[in-house]
């Protein structure tokens, strides 16, 4: 199992790290499949709603950056339920990287925030490989939106809708991957 860390991001601190790892690969399964450095400067990385984590291999030495996430809707913590954008780069995807983000995630959210209920996850249809990663990670597919997920290249794809209930983490040991933060 590769080692991971995860370091809150400071997007004024990171702004030029961000920059880099974000225009400097493909992202096929997002809304635009290439970044420039316009676009990274309109997302939104820490907020009250927003809170951003790089996934760095610590194995390897000297610190490496093999991923980023990205826990949406903070705000909605009570009430709903949060997203979150995970974006692993190319030449690491493939390594079960993207199960031990999205664990992370999980154990960190049901342990940091005990008054959640539900986390959600959104994925296309045709990302099978992250499709598996959610199933791995112990959410259940909940539904489909037919067309509901456009591309820079004009075609719609179906959103895939899983979730996981605290009830569900809880009942799987608290999986602890990764230690939190």
């Amino acid at each position: 199992m590769v080692p991971l860390e995860f370091e809150q991001v400071e997007a004024i601190r990171d702004h030029d790290e961000l920059v880099e790892f974000l225009c400097n690969d493909e992202w096929p399964f997002h809304g635009r499949r290439v970044l420039a450095p316009d676009d990274v400067a309109a997302m939104e990385f820490s907020s009250a709603d927003v809170a951003t984590y790089w996934i760095v291999d610590r194995h390897r030495p000297h610190r490496q950056v093999v991923g980023l996430v990205r826990l949406l809707d903070m705000s909605d913590i009570g009430e709903g339920a949060p997203l979150f954008d995970l974006r692993i780069a190319g030449r690491h995807r493939g390594c079960g990287l993207g199960t031990l983000a999205t664990r992370w995630v999980v154990d960190h959210l049901f342990s940091a925030y005990p008054e959640m209920h539900r986390i959600e996850a959104n994925t296309r249809d045709d990302n099978v490989a992250m499709q598996r990663v959610l199933s791995t990670a112990g959410f259940t597919r909940e539904g489909r939106l037919r067309e509901a997920w456009g591309s820079d290249d004009g075609r719609w794809f179906d959103t895939m809708i899983y979730g996981i209930l605290r009830t569900d983490w809880a009942s799987t040991g608290a999986s602890s991957s990764q230690s939190p933060v």
